[in-house]
């Protein structure tokens, strides 16, 4: 266990902890837009559902908040919750100079509030603690050899999250777009891709970010250049990571390019502004999260005016400015990224100000909101994720789809587990199909647009569900200790 420890840190010291730095048709990482064929319209779920067909101009849903939240694990927050997919325990890896075996399974502990520190959940981690699908070595990722990442919160934990799943859908099959980390999980939110970026900036001394910051480099595959034999390749080691370490990883690494973190690719608020919708990203400047801060033309352009600060969101509701589409990035120490002393409790509080705000609204009616988690953190999880390309996919997010339209199921308070196969480009389809715009790259062309969570066709639950935020976060995480 050690040697996996020392190699997954010295090899590639891009994969340590954030923020020090931490498919498609085309299998190389799905950039390339792909006809669909005149198909158009939209697929019914995997589970056989019709009722979430989306009509453009005649769906209720006039407005999607996508919020994005920071690094858990679907078994870490809903392993628990009953009729979803989870688990209880999780197996472990045993690495030496040997080479590396199956280790013992263990229970999943109690979560607490305030984790100890934050864990590995880069690119490498990612494919390490998937392990060719058993899903075993995330006890081998930089800051697991602790087991840190094998526990998992509760209804008393996450108590409004819960609640919103009783009411609402819980999606048990909503997948990262890639292994991993922060930054290109990002940009996967906004294009559908990362450009091929594998890892966040190598950088953190210079002031500024992204585009403002000309000191910024990463690493990315060269997708545009990669031959299927490649393509190939890469998959074969990435299928086969722990078969020799560390030289499976320095085989992947050979690939790799150095690329300034200041891209331009097509992203979803393009076609919308051409399209003539309103939209607006809500994030700081200058912190991990902002995606468009790293897309020259926005950072550069007249676009740029519409990334506003997250204490915008509720004003805009409030005064009746909300746009068609917002992406909602919370300020760091609300967006329960671990570490720092980030307190769970205390970004639970924040969402739900933020959800009570647009239930209270005369929004309501017609908003659909998605809640995911940016990567896995670390944190266990036991359903192998689909290996789609050379990006991902990656380890299971919690995911949270909430609207008056949202499908009612046997959940405690009307709501269902949609067990539909996702990951962050079915959000941009779902508004893409929406609007009638058509997919960026071969992801968003392939994703299912959140099929099997809406029945359009039974009359909506009007009702609001909010939720009193709690006042015993400090009180609560004390008693952990």
């Amino acid at each position: 266990m050690g040697l996996a420890l020392l190699v997954v840190a010295s090899v590639v010291a891009i994969w340590a902890l954030w923020p020090d730095a931490g498919g498609s048709g085309t299998q190389a990482g799905g950039q390339t837009p792909r006809d669909r064929g005149g198909q158009g319209g939209t697929p019914g779920s995997q589970d056989g559902h019709d009722g979430g067909e989306i009509v453009p101009g005649q769906t209720p849903i006039k407005h999607v908040v996508f919020l994005i939240k920071e690094n858990r694990s679907f078994d870490h927050y809903f392993g628990r919750y009953p009729g979803a997919d989870g688990a209880t325990e999780g197996g472990t890896l045993i690495c030496d100079a040997q080479g590396c075996r199956d280790g013992p399974t263990v229970p999943l502990k109690p979560a607490p509030y305030i984790m100890p520190h934050d864990l590995s959940h880069g690119f490498a981690s990612g494919l390490y603690a998937i392990n060719g699908g058993k899903m075993n070595g995330f006890n081998i990722i930089v800051g697991g050899d602790d087991l840190t990442g094998y526990v998992q919160h509760s209804r008393k934990t996450l108590p409004a999250y819960w609640a919103y799943a009783d009411r609402f859908v819980l999606a048990d099959r909503f997948f990262t777009s890639m292994f991993g980390p922060t930054f290109p999980e990002h940009l996967y939110t906004v294009a559908a891709q990362s450009y091929g970026i594998i890892d966040n900036k190598t950088n953190a001394d210079t002031t500024g970010n992204y585009c403002d910051d000309p000191n910024e480099y990463t690493k990315r595959f060269p997708t545009e250049d990669l031959t299927k034999r490649d393509v190939r390749q890469i998959m074969r080691l990435e299928r086969e990571i722990t078969k020799e370490i560390p030289d499976q990883l320095y085989r992947i690494s050979q690939y790799w390019e150095t690329t300034r973190t200041c891209i331009d690719i097509p992203v979803l608020p393009d076609l919308l502004e051409e399209a003539g919708v309103r939209w607006k990203y809500y994030a700081n400047p200058d912190v991990w999260m902002n995606a468009l801060q790293a897309i020259d033309h926005i950072r550069n352009g007249p676009l740029w005016r519409k990334v506003q600060p997250p204490e915008r969101f509720i004003d805009d509701v409030e005064r009746g400015r909300l746009p068609e589409v917002s992406w909602l990035i919370p300020p760091e120490g609300l967006n329960e990224h671990p570490g720092a002393g980030t307190n769970v409790c205390k970004g639970e509080n924040w969402t739900v100000e933020q959800i009570n705000a647009i239930m209270a609204s005369k929004y309501w009616p017609t908003t659909a909101i998605v809640i995911v988690w940016d990567d896995f953190g670390g944190f266990y999880d036991h359903v192998p994720p689909p290996h789609y390309d050379i990006m991902g996919l990656g380890p299971r997010t919690p995911a949270l789809i909430i609207s008056p339209w949202t499908r009612r199921g046997d959940n405690p308070d009307g709501g269902y587990i949609d067990s539909t196969e996702y990951e962050f480009s079915s959000v941009l389809r779902f508004i893409e199909e929406l609007h009638g715009l058509e997919p960026m790259t071969d992801r968003d062309a392939r994703a299912d647009p959140l099929s099997g969570a809406f029945d359009f066709t039974q009359e909506p639950r009007l009702d609001p569900l909010i939720i009193e935020p709690r006042d015993d976060c400090d009180e609560a995480a004390a008693a952990q200790r």
